[in-house]
Order: structure tokens, then sequence, then C-alpha cells
């Protein structure tokens, strides 16, 4: 769906991407502080905040968690907020289908170019709700429910991998099996899983349904301590153990990537709205 009015185009110009994640993260930031919401850079943004004191050069958004508990909090007071940073949600939006929030410039309107169902949105903070459980069996079950609902948004030449042609081909037949079933279905059906495996005394903590799995679950003391760590002209929260979780993730962190795998994830095209 176009957006009425003039769009002025903005996706090949990051540092004005950049710009218009840290206003939005200062919203942010500010009404978590006044309801004494806690969250933690997290996933690229960490590894930018550690690696480069900002953004990684070649990465388009901020990526923040909370615990469940903050997240709903969070989810809560936002959701009557009147600014123009909008907030979607499951909870909010009748179209969305992330079991993640978003945090949107209700200014700017984004085209995701990858796939074929979609949300109205513009450039945006993803937050992730992060879940406490003992039995790791809900890891595969969120894994297999997320990949369902990637296959049943995504356009094919996304799914086709080229790592197998077995598995292109068992993609491909999935793909058309699960094209004429809303994203939604599989979001809410994670949701009720999430809230049948979680518990505030599980020893694990993961955003579940993430398509890196086991590379997501921590010990949940990982992630008890935070300090301030500067990124670009902010100073925003990190886990004290960052450097745990981050070779967790990403193996030596500290080294930059080949210069042809710099480029940035989302394949989406940005535009600035007239107001």
């Amino acid at each position: 769906m176009k957006a009425e009015g003039k769009e002025e185009e903005f996706s090949s110009d990051l540092k004005a991407v950049h710009e218009a994640n840290l206003y939005i993260m200062r919203e942010i930031d500010k009404l978590s502080k006044r309801h004494g919401i806690s969250y933690r850079m997290d996933s690229g943004t960490l590894l930018g905040a550690v690696r480069h004191r900002g953004f990684i050069p070649w990465d388009d958004d901020i990526d923040i968690s909370m615990t469940r508990e903050n997240y709903d909090k969070f989810i809560e007071y936002y959701k009557n907020d009147k600014s123009k940073y909008k907030l979607l949600a499951l909870e909010t939006n009748k179209h969305y289908f992330n079991n993640f929030a978003k945090i949107v410039d209700s200014t700017t309107r984004i085209y995701n170019t990858r796939i074929y169902k979609s949300y109205p949105s513009g450039i945006f903070i993803d937050i992730f709700p992060m879940d406490s459980f003992s039995d790791k069996k809900i890891v595969d079950i969120c894994y297999v429910l997320e990949s369902f609902k990637l296959l049943s948004f995504s356009k094919r030449k996304n799914i086709i991998y080229k790592d197998s042609k077995l598995k292109d081909l068992i993609r491909g037949g999935f793909w058309l099996l699960l094209r004429p079933i809303s994203p939604r279905f599989f979001a809410k059906m994670i949701e009720r899983y999430i809230k049948k495996y979680s518990t505030p005394k599980g020893p694990y903590v993961a955003f579940l349904p993430s398509k890196f799995k086991y590379k997501e679950v921590f010990d949940k003391e990982v992630f008890n301590d935070l300090l301030d760590v500067n990124f670009e002209h902010l100073t925003l929260p990190a886990p004290k153990n960052y450097d745990l979780i981050l070779t967790q993730y990403y193996g030596d962190y500290m080294e930059l990537p080949p210069e042809e795998e710099r480029f940035y994830g989302h394949e989406f095209n940005a535009y600035k709205l007239d107001e």
C-alpha cells in the first residue's frame, strides 16, 4: 500500500536511516526510564556498541531486548502514546505478524522487497521479549513454527538457498502449501506455546521464535547485570556479560567480516513523508 502525499526516498542514505533510529531510541529510553522498564541492547546493536561505539557501519536498525515482564509493561504503556513514534505489536495491530514489537517513525514508510504479505511500517526499532523456561523442547517447537511463518509470507526467490537441491525442493513444496495461510496464525500459535512452556523460575532465557535456534539460548543469570555503553551520541544499557553473549552469537566478534559480507540484512525501500 503506497502512502498518501509525497515521498522522498532515503534508503541509500544510511546516515539518515541511522539518525531516524536514534531519535526513536531516545523516545524508547525516556519512556522506559519513566516507568521503570529495564532493557538492553541486543544482537547487531550490542556488537556495534562494543566494536564500533555505535552502528555497525553497514547496519540499518537498532535491536533491544527485555524480559517478558518488562515487555508486557512496555506494550501496555506505549500503546496509548500520542507521539509520531507508533507501536506495532501482535496485541495492537491486526495486520502485524511478528512475535516481537516495533516502534515505528510514522513520518516515514518502508516497503519490504523480500515479502509479499506485509503491514504498514516505517523506519523502526525492534524490541524482543526474552522468556524464561526449563524445557528446551520449546526452542524446537518455536523454530519449526517460525520457519512455517517465514515460508507463509516470503517471496519464493528468498526461500531458495541453493544449499541442496533436495532442501530447496522441500522448502518450495512447503512454500506452496503455506502461502494461503496467514502468518498471524503461526504467530498466535507461537505465543500459545510460549505461554505453555515459559516459567519465571526457568534456568534458561531466549527470544524463542528465533531462526538462530540454540544460539539464542542462555543461562538466565547472563543478563542479570547491566552497564552503560556509548552508542553514537547516546548512552544505552548493555549486558555486563556482553563478551560471552557476542561470542556465542558471532564467534570472534571483534574481527571484521570480509568486504563482500558487509551489507545490511533488510531489503526495503525507505521514504520520508511530507509532514
